[in-house]
């Protein structure tokens, strides 16, 4: 094996990026790391001019961290497939919308939902995070509701508001027919 080959397989194993393929690996729970890491092989793979495809296998998680990763992506100069393999639950499904393709196989699943506020202490301090929390879910409603109306003109937020009020799990074949992903990966 070549020291080239053995370098490419060294970065895509501990950095989540290949720069040959132009790829990065989104996997495990959206938090300050995976942002972090991110906007490193993003930053790096945006220099340079051609797709850039984005494998999604997360959880969810953190949705300041999953909004940073959003505008990045819809930020950029490059082509921008997003490729789930296994789940987009939560931030994740919102990183996965900013895509400008988005595929997923067929044995994967995203899950949409507002998630929830976590908020304590005095009540000063949590009607400031309710309001934000408010600021948030109606961010999520805009994306998803956004990406449902280029395919589903006529649905409205009422019926996306009663889908998020819980886990909504939807095969790649549900996510095509509601406009949250474009195609099947084969």
């Amino acid at each position: 094996m070549s020291d080239k080959v053995k370098n490419q397989i060294e970065l895509f194993h501990s950095n989540n990026i290949s720069i040959e393929s132009r790829s990065i690996l989104l996997s495990g729970e959206v938090d300050l790391d995976m942002f972090q890491e991110f906007f490193k092989n993003f930053h790096v793979l945006n220099s340079t001019e051609g797709t850039i495809t984005i494998y999604i296998n997360s959880e969810g998680g953190d949705l300041d961290q999953g909004k940073a990763i959003y505008d990045i992506i819809k930020s950029s100069k490059s082509y921008v497939r997003g490729v789930v393999y296994g789940e987009a639950s939560s931030a994740a499904s919102l990183i996965l919308q900013a895509c400008d393709e988005r595929a997923m196989s067929k044995n994967s699943y995203i899950m949409i939902h507002i998630g929830q506020e976590g908020n304590s202490g005095h009540p000063d301090n949590r009607a400031r995070w309710e309001a934000k929390y408010k600021l948030d879910s109606e961010w999520m409603m805009k994306v998803y509701l956004e990406k449902i109306k280029e395919k589903k003109p006529r649905f409205t937020k009422n019926k996306l508001t009663e889908m998020l009020r819980f886990d909504t799990i939807l095969s790649a074949k549900e996510a095509i027919d509601l406009g949250l992903l474009d195609r099947v990966e084969e």
